[in-house]
């Protein structure tokens, strides 16, 4: 049946708090303001985007030129334009609009997206890889726990075990029997209901061993990755370095230095451009800079400038190139 637009959004929101719940969103998700979600939709842009997202991005932008990358879109996208998105995350609107609703699907990967007309998303498709224990233990319980006895010619057809044996608390036995036959018969009852009972316990310490196998191979992987991602010694902050971030533990005292978190995409390719004069016209979407008491920066990512806290740095365009840097040139 197809999905209504209502639904699609209720499968975006549920798929966004699932992955806020696991901490598994992006940095700008996770820090919600308009200038951070708009970064992070510029930092997303690096990566291949498809077709139905360019349509996406560029309706939300409201830029349908199609010969200009997303990338260039959204550094030249309002801020203001990602406000409804962050009010309504942060529950204070009810009616975020669809093109928000779309921009949210690409920015957490739904894989339905984008919504169409008379097309049927379930979300996340995914079979669940560790299904309910109450699901399969009966099963296992039939299966292994069924002992095998001698038939005993004295039973009737009554006493003929069936496919789900169902064992009361005060076993009647329909036929008289001497009581040496009684007590042969009570025993085979009582190895018969010991027998699943036993059965539940190895597999409870059989699952007790798994989950703690589970829990020291994932601890350890957790380390292992940690330490491939993040210098050693490193820690998990970083501070400014005159044109780059330099890793440091967060508890190191530094005077007249800010140490911020660490951010692996920053410390890897945020630098100052320390000589201006190799700016061209190629740099437009790959060069932000600010402008601060007159004096220009030029800087390889977007984001807040690293010592005047707070200010932003903008995306150069041909017109800074022309009127700060080849204008330099030429009078040399």
């Amino acid at each position: 049946m197809a999905t209504f637009f209502i639904d699609y959004q209720q499968l975006v929101m549920q798929a966004y708090e699932r992955k806020k719940a696991n901490n598994a969103l992006p940095h700008g998700l996770m820090h919600l303001t308009p200038a951070k979600l708009k970064d992070e939709c510029v930092k997303r842009c690096t990566n291949d985007v498809s077709k139905r997202d360019e349509k996406a991005i560029r309706d939300f932008c409201g830029d349908l030129n199609e010969s200009k990358s997303c990338h260039v879109i959204l550094q030249r996208c309002d801020t203001d334009k990602f406000r409804p998105l962050v009010n309504y995350l942060k529950g204070k609107s009810e009616k975020p609009g669809e093109k928000n609703i779309e921009l949210l699907a690409w920015l957490i990967d739904f894989p339905g997206r984008p919504w169409e007309n008379g097309k049927t998303i379930s979300g996340d498709e995914r079979i669940e890889e560790n299904p309910a224990l109450d699901n399969t233990s009966p099963v296992i319980e039939n299966e292994v726990s069924r002992p095998i006895h001698p038939i005993d010619i004295s039973a009737t057809e009554v006493d003929k075990p069936t496919e789900n044996p169902v064992i009361p608390e005060n076993p009647i036995i329909p036929i008289r029997i001497d009581d040496s036959k009684r007590r042969e018969r009570t025993d085979i009852k009582i190895v018969e209901t010991n027998a699943p009972r036993k059965t539940r316990e190895k597999s409870t310490k059989t699952l007790a061993a798994a989950v703690m196998l589970s829990l020291v191979v994932g601890t350890g992987g957790m380390w292992w990755w940690k330490d491939k991602i993040q210098p050693p010694g490193s820690g998990t902050c970083m501070f400014w370095q005159e044109d780059h971030y330099e890793p440091v533990a967060c508890n190191k005292a530094m005077p007249n230095v800010r140490i911020v978190p660490l951010d692996s995409m920053k410390l890897k390719y945020f630098r100052k451009i320390t000589s201006p004069d190799t700016i061209t016209y190629q740099a437009i979407g790959k060069v932000w800079y600010s402008k601060i008491k007159g004096k220009m920066e030029y800087y390889t990512l977007p984001g807040e400038h690293p010592v005047v806290f707070g200010y932003q740095l903008r995306p150069i365009t041909a017109h800074m190139i022309e009127a700060h840097i080849l204008s330099g040139v030429s009078a040399k």
